[in-house]
This record gives C-alpha cells, sequence and structure tokens, in this order.
C-alpha cells in the first residue's frame, strides 16, 4: 500500500525541484521518469470529466536496477476538469490526472505522477496518413463516468486493443522522430502560449495545463515527460 500523504509530500519536492538538483541528495526520495507519447488529441472544447487518455511509454522505467515500466507499456489517465475560454473563463483549461501503468503482460502499477515537460509533434497525427488508414478501425474511448465526475476506471475491453490506431502511429513516429525532450525538460516545446501547472496539495495530483486561446488542445502524438514516486511491482 502506498502511503499517500508521503507521495504527496514528494510530489512537492519535484514541483519546486528538477530532478538533477534532487538527484544531488543523498537523504531525498528516488525519482523515476518517463517519455511517453499521447495517443489521441484531446482539446478542453469536446473533453468531459472522466473522459479516459493512454500514454505509450518510449522509455524504460527501471527501479534499484528491475525493470518496473518496460518501453511500449501503456500509462492511464483521465480528464479531471476542462474549461473553454468565454465571457466568465479568462482561459481554456485541461487538468489531467495520471492513474496507473500497464505493462505489457497486463500487470497493473498505480502511480503518483505528473508531467513536467510536452512537446508538441512536428506532423499531428490526425493529418498523417498511416494514422488515417488505421483509424477506421480504432476502438472508441468513453468515460465511464458521468460529465462532471471525475472517474479513474478500467477502459473498456475494446479500448485496451493493442491495435489501436493511434498508439501504433504514434509509437512507429516516436521511434522515427528525433525525441524533443530531455529528462530535465520542463513546460511546453511547439505549443505556444500554453503553460503547465500542478495542483499537489489535495490528492490526486493534477497536472494543468492552460492557454488564453479559445481552445487548449493537446495533438496525438504528443511527448510527454512523467516524473513520479518510484513505482513498484505488485507483489
Amino acid at each position: 500500500m502506498i502511503n499517500s500523504r508521503w507521495c504527496y509530500g514528494f510530489l512537492v519536492l519535484l514541483f519546486l525541484f528538477p530532478a538533477s538538483q534532487l538527484a544531488q541528495s543523498d537523504n531525498s526520495p528516488p525519482v523515476s521518469k518517463v517519455f511517453a507519447l499521447l495517443n489521441k488529441t484531446v482539446e478542453s472544447k469536446s473533453a468531459a470529466v472522466g473522459d479516459k487518455l493512454v500514454l505509450q511509454t518510449i522509455s524504460d522505467v527501471l527501479v534499484d536496477g528491475q525493470m518496473t515500466i518496460p518501453q511500449g507499456s501503456k500509462i492511464l489517465a483521465h480528464i479531471a476538469g476542462a474549461i473553454t475560454k468565454g465571457k466568465a473563463e479568462p482561459q481554456s483549461i485541461l487538468a489531467i490526472t495520471v492513474d496507473k501503468a500497464i505493462a505489457a503482460g497486463g500487470g497493473e502499477i498505480p502511480l503518483q505522477a505528473i508531467i513536467v515537460a510536452i512537446a508538441a509533434p512536428d506532423t499531428p497525427l490526425s493529418s498523417d496518413p498511416t494514422y488515417g488508414m488505421m483509424h477506421s478501425n480504432e476502438p472508441k474511448m468513453i468515460g465511464s463516468g458521468p460529465r462532471g465526475t471525475a472517474n479513474s476506471g478500467d477502459l473498456a475491453a475494446s479500448s485496451k486493443a493493442s491495435s489501436n490506431a493511434a498508439v501504433a502511429t504514434a509509437e512507429l513516429k516516436g521511434r522515427m522522430e528525433t525525441m524533443l525532450l530531455t529528462e530535465d525538460s520542463l513546460g511546453a516545446v511547439g505549443y505556444e502560449g500554453v503553460s503547465i501547472s500542478w495542483h499537489l496539495s489535495i490528492p490526486p495530483p493534477l497536472t494543468v495545463f492552460s492557454t488564453k486561446a479559445k481552445n487548449m488542445k493537446l495533438e496525438a502524438g504528443t511527448q510527454m515527460l512523467l516524473r513520479m514516486a518510484s513505482p513498484r511491482l505488485p507483489r
């Protein structure tokens, strides 16, 4: 069982100090990082609280020399809040909560994680011919919770299909294209006017993307850097 107070205090450290500074302290808790790709486009004007998101890892997570989350695993997240700019709202906002990882073998690992950096794809997957060809058979992802109620439950069985068009295309492009993020990256690359903040005082931890534009949109294939309390394999 994860100690929730320790985890949220730990995530505050992640927010206040870059990973390089944390690594210099022998007394600091271990920090794990992973690079991942967003599997489908999400935007504030159409997102609903509880909508599921899938990130596919393009790097390994090792804890104490043990492979914990292999490259190619899925990280499940959900929309915790969505606001579109209007007369009463000065910004468009997407709030995302990371829930857990699903390794290639099917094991689930709870995560306490935040997204600290993103990089826009050179070419959005929505305009990619490979994605277009594969998208016709892509299973739909529908949030199981009612609008306005956060839900981090499991994806429907069809949503777990490894042949998901966006995931397959994102994985291919992620392996071929140059990584725009490093392990010390912070903020948004290629997303003009987008800022990232974190709400850590009240669980679960939230990553908040905001912009003064009329829509907060993250493209499929967006590179993401996550920092987390080092995950542990279930016993």
